[in-house]
């Protein structure tokens, strides 16, 4: 007997399917490769010292939630398999065992009748009875306990229902058209909610273990870059994150809305009397109301049986509409069409309580991403009181710089400990203790290059000595004007004069009046041998290699000619002048960079950032064709030397080294008075550092 009982004759097991489905399958078929792909996205968007925290936390948050996914389901399948039982026919008896190992033997001699309806078989013995549901059965089980009552109990059998063998063809006419025992107003009422029940059902939030990871590997890549500096994606992303957290809760109340508009015209349905015909064949089913609705059996992705309904595909069919006979025939068909298909499920709406318990490890596992994204990039401030790095933002819009925002992940941090010292050939120049920017203090007199000095008198005359190869002394011609030692002779340019800046091939100044001048192979405008006015109303003005910033009394940034980079690749090439940014209280140029720091303190860099001079890790970008927003709490900005005026007082350009004052560096002065560098040689990862400035 215990060799016949390891395989039962049939097994009525109540346990819905997908609750079943749920329990077994919550560690996910791909639960390696998910693991693999999210330990791939965060190696290759984490720092190297936080990939294994981020990991553990992931690792946490899957096994966190498959314990409460494993409780919760565990739980409900415990309910039901208190009503589980299998059986074993021998010549004698039935024995029937339930969950508990605890077995009860039905003779046949004492079986007074075997009844067999379309939805059980009810054994009437002489001390109880026993039910044998068959919504709980297989097909092969079902036909089993027939043959086997019809073998023993031959005479005590009534089979009052009638399997149908190939297709069945049932009218299911709508309230009116039947009696109210049928189709009550209660029962429509019912139906309506049967249907919103599975609808609700349908919209359960569950996760496996490799969705968890999938889940939190995708997460993090996306937070990561949208707390962090991380390019023009950013503000998408942060959209996209809010949009996803908004999209859940949506999409269930959509589902559920589109359930009630569904169930709706069907209750009209019921109520108007529009029957409804279904069709079961070899060939798939057929629905038909107003309109009709054929699914082959190919086509049927959802087919199983619940306590009162059937869900075949599309089609949900509520048990309150169809007689126990034609539920045993759809039940038939169904199993005998649909194969291994066809389950038993149960529709049971997702509690409160299940949602929060389905969300709280990823909730959880997000919020410490948050926290330690946070700390990486400097979003916090950190113990010492330092001020962390700004948001790194693009402009996109030309004519006021108030574009789009986009972050960049550049990962800074408050940079080495130790002390690094910078010189400055002019430190009390730099006014480092002024609490507001006083443009007289940044005007520069002297320029130099290699080819060319320009400089400007206590008395406002502005003179130049140059090879003068593109006319930049403003003379009409390209001569160099050479003394008899091979040096070139100091000419004078122009009066009136309080700044001049100067590019490769052009030399700018600005008068007290305002007017912007320049000679030479002029950005915006072309070659000219003779100085001509470029614009009115400046306040300032920095040349970069083939390029020039301005600034205006009004505030507003124009620029003109080329970035290039240090290969000379173009960066930006602007057409004429052009306004790039608003309410500006500093401008300034390097050979290859560029930099704007507006009234509210936000310093603004684009150009050419290999070196990390525009104070953005090279990871983010190599170089920035837009004004990226930097740092805050800025009151100046040296951009590749660290003054206002050029250290070069002498002619001998050509024989004469580098300038040791220059290099792929920026240099800021916070409004609080420390002082910081960004750039070449400086600080690795990082992007800005603290800095100390000396002088020789």
């Amino acid at each position: 007997m215990e060799e016949k009982m390891k395989e039962p004759d049939f097994v009525c097991n109540p346990v819905p399917y997908n609750y079943t489905k749920c329990y077994e399958g919550r560690k996910g078929k791909f639960r390696w490769a998910a693991i693999l792909f999210a330990a791939f996205v965060i190696g290759v968007s984490a720092s190297i010292r936080s990939v294994l925290l981020v990991f553990l936390l992931l690792f946490g948050a899957a096994k966190w939630h498959s314990l409460l996914t494993g409780r919760e389901y565990k739980k409900k399948i415990e309910k039901y398999e208190k009503n589980w039982f299998s059986g074993c026919f021998t010549p004698e008896f039935l024995m029937i065992e339930n969950v508990e190992r605890q077995r009860k033997f039905y003779y046949y001699n004492d079986i007074e009748v075997v009844e067999e309806t379309g939805e059980y078989y009810r054994v009437v013995g002489a001390e109880e009875t026993l039910v044998i549901p068959k919504m709980y059965l297989e097909r092969d089980a079902v036909r089993a306990v027939r043959h086997h009552f019809m073998r023993y109990c031959t005479e005590r059998c009534e089979q009052k229902f009638i399997e149908e063998e190939e297709k069945i063809r049932l009218e299911l006419p709508g309230r009116s058209g039947i009696s109210d025992s049928r189709i009550s107003e209660k029962s429509v009422r019912e139906i309506r909610e049967d249907y919103l029940r599975y609808i609700r059902s349908c919209g359960r939030f569950y996760y496996t273990e490799a969705r968890i990871w999938m889940l939190g590997g995708c997460l993090y890549y996306l937070l990561w870059i949208a707390l962090s500096d991380f390019g023009f994606a950013t503000r998408a992303v942060r959209i996209g994150l809010i949009l996803i957290a908004v999209l859940v809760p949506a999409v269930r109340g959509c589902l559920y809305l589109a359930g009630k508009i569904s169930a709706g015209k069907s209750e009209q349905r019921l109520r108007k009397g529009i029957p409804a015909v279904l069709e079961i064949d070899r060939n798939g089913v057929s629905f038909q109301t107003e309109k009709k609705l054929f699914q082959s059996w190919k086509q049927i992705r959802k087919l199983g049986e619940g306590t009162t309904f059937f869900v075949i595909g599309k089609l949900f069919l509520t048990k309150k509409r169809l007689t126990k006979e034609q539920t045993g025939q759809i039940r038939a068909l169904c199993q005998k069409y649909g194969r291994q298909s066809y389950q038993f499920v149960e529709a049971e709406p997702q509690k409160t309580s299940e949602t929060v318990r389905t969300f709280l490890p990823v909730l959880c596992y997000v919020l410490l991403v948050v926290l330690l994204l946070a700390g990486i990039n400097g979003i916090r401030h950190t113990a010492s009181g330092k001020p962390g790095s700004g948001t790194v933002t693009v402009s996109s819009k030309a004519d006021d710089g108030q574009g789009e925002k986009q972050d960049f992940n550049d990962k800074r941090t408050e940079g080495s400990k130790e002390t690094i010292y910078v010189l400055s050939p002019d430190k009390d120049a730099l006014r480092l203790t002024g609490t507001a920017v006083q443009m007289n203090d940044c005007y520069s007199s002297n320029e130099t290059n290699e080819l060319s000095r320009f400089y400007i008198t206590p008395d406002g005359i502005l003179y130049g000595a140059s090879a003068n190869h593109y006319g930049e002394l403003g003379l009409g011609n390209t001569e160099s004007y050479l003394t008899a030692k091979g040096f070139y002779r100091e000419m004078e340019i122009a009066q009136g004069v309080i700044h001049v800046s100067l590019g490769n091939e052009f030399m700018v100044y600005l008068t007290d009046s305002g007017q912007l001048m320049g000679a030479g192979n002029l950005p915006g405008v072309g070659s000219s041998y003779v100085s001509v006015e470029l614009m009115e109303g400046v306040q300032y003005v920095k040349c970069s290699a083939y390029g020039m910033i301005i600034l205006k009394e009004d505030g507003s940034v124009w620029c003109a000619g080329t970035l290039y980079d240090e290969d000379g690749n173009v960066i930006r090439q602007y057409s004429g002048f052009e306004q790039v940014m608003e309410h500006a209280v500093f401008v300034s140029a390097g050979r290859r960079t560029m930099a704007v720091v507006q009234t509210d303190g936000s310093l603004w860099m684009w150009g050419d950032n290999k070196s990390q001079q525009c104070g953005v890790s090279t990871r983010v970008a190599e170089t920035f064709s837009e004004p990226v927003h930097v740092r805050d709490n800025v009151q100046m900005v040296w951009p590749d030397r660290l003054s206002f005026s050029s250290a070069r007082e002498y002619q001998g350009y050509l024989a004469e080294s580098p300038n040791p004052y220059v290099s792929d560096r920026t240099y800021i002065l916070q409004k609080n008075g420390d002082t910081y560098a960004c750039g070449d040689g400086l600080a690795g990862e990082d992007a800005f550092v603290e800095v100390v400035i000396t002088e020789e």
